[in-house]
């Protein structure tokens, strides 16, 4: 099978527009989350400097994000080019009343066309819907596009803005939202703040990239899609599904010893818990070795952009040698007992990163990449 590279990146992400705004503000532990002036009582992270019209908000994010990854791109032929930049649910915020118009369906739902009519990109394309595992599960569905042959290239991600009444209203009923700071792995952690963005990459086969002589960010080495079956907005408390999809991950990376987890590390009482547990699970007494953080404290949980944006930052931590920080990280949970890098970045030897995330239904998507 074709070994998968990424030869491109763009992020736009409440730290800042572009790949290296974002990923600066982020290593110098700054953040995005503020008090959110329209819904009180909680906390955001929006881009406030985005002035465009509320109905093609997601379509703006995505353009300017896969703007950024297709610079480097220098594709022979679009036949094979792919596009699968996701969204996780329609973007409500297009109407300020609680009534969801078919405009706006048809508007949000069809980002990938737009993109591939921009671009002129003829492979196929897909919009995946994972909850907050979309951009991950977006990433791997291109990735197996190039594996077998059907794609060269593919545009792979996802986008997201959740700012509407209903899905607020949601979280807050569910009470998984901040109201005082977001603060993973933190024993005094009270949820996540809502956040809005977009990630996107240009996956690319592996020999077709080196021929041209393209910039490699690194390789796909290996994931895996699952489903934790038990609840639909938590996973066992023991962690042994997302253990299991953990292992299945390795094992198409051939057991790489891994140097970097990004966490989901949504800053639920629940979601902390048990990422650490099945983490542990995996790596037993090693698994105190290994750098884990989340980087939500920062960014806001960017919800179904949250996959691919966390991807590309691990792909930046293997280039920078850097591991981003976990922020707010001031009260150690004993029962969170890994080394979460607290507050400030950490330089580091990176070979090896995993992304995981987690998604409401009980998604699970995995990835882990490698320098080339």
């Amino acid at each position: 099978m074709n070994k998968v590279v990424v030869t491109g990146i763009g992020l736009v992400t409440p730290l800042g527009f572009g790949l290296e705004n974002s990923w600066k503000n982020l290593l110098e532990s700054r953040s995005a989350v503020k008090p959110d002036k329209e819904y009180h009582g909680i906390l955001s992270a929006r881009i406030n400097n985005l002035t465009v019209p509320d109905e093609v908000r997601l379509v703006s994010l995505a353009f300017l994000a896969a703007s950024e990854a297709m610079k480097e791109s220098d594709p022979e032929t679009y036949e094979k080019f792919g596009c699968t930049v996701s969204i996780s649910k329609p973007n409500l915020a297009t109407s300020k009343s609680n009534e969801l118009r078919f405009s706006d369906i048809f508007l949000q739902s069809t980002v990938n066309e737009q993109l591939c009519r921009i671009f002129k990109l003829q492979g196929p394309t897909r919009n995946i819907v994972a909850a907050c595992a979309t951009g991950t599960d977006s990433v791997i569905l291109g990735a197996e596009w190039i594996k077998h042959g059907i794609c060269d290239m593919v545009l792979a991600g996802s986008c997201e803005s959740s700012f509407h009444p209903l899905y607020i209203a949601g979280f807050k009923q569910m009470g998984v939202l901040a109201k005082n700071k977001v603060c993973p792995f933190d024993k005094e952690r009270e949820g996540f703040a809502v956040g809005e963005g977009a990630g996107i990459l240009v996956l690319e086969r592996k020999d077709r990239a080196l021929l041209r002589g393209a910039r490699i960010y690194g390789e796909i080495l290996g994931y895996s899609m699952s489903n934790g079956a038990v609840n639909p907005v938590s996973f066992d408390p023991a962690g042994n599904v997302i253990s299991q999809s953990i292992r299945q991950a390795l094992e198409k990376a051939n057991f790489v010893n891994l140097d970097y987890i990004n966490a989901h590390g949504t800053a639920t009482k629940l979601n902390d818990l048990i990422e650490t547990r099945a983490i542990k699970n995996v790596f037993k007494d090693s698994a105190k070795n290994i750098s884990v953080s989340s980087t939500k404290a920062a960014t806001g949980h960017l919800l179904g952009a949250s996959g691919a944006i966390e991807l590309v930052f691990c792909f930046l931590a293997i280039r920078d040698k850097m591991i981003p920080p976990t922020l707010n990280l001031d009260t150690p949970d004993p029962e969170c007992d890994l080394d979460y890098t607290p507050n400030k970045a950490r330089n580091k030897l990176i070979r090896t990163a995993m992304s995981l995330s987690f998604g409401f239904g009980g998604q699970i998507g995995v990835i882990i990449v490698g320098n080339n």
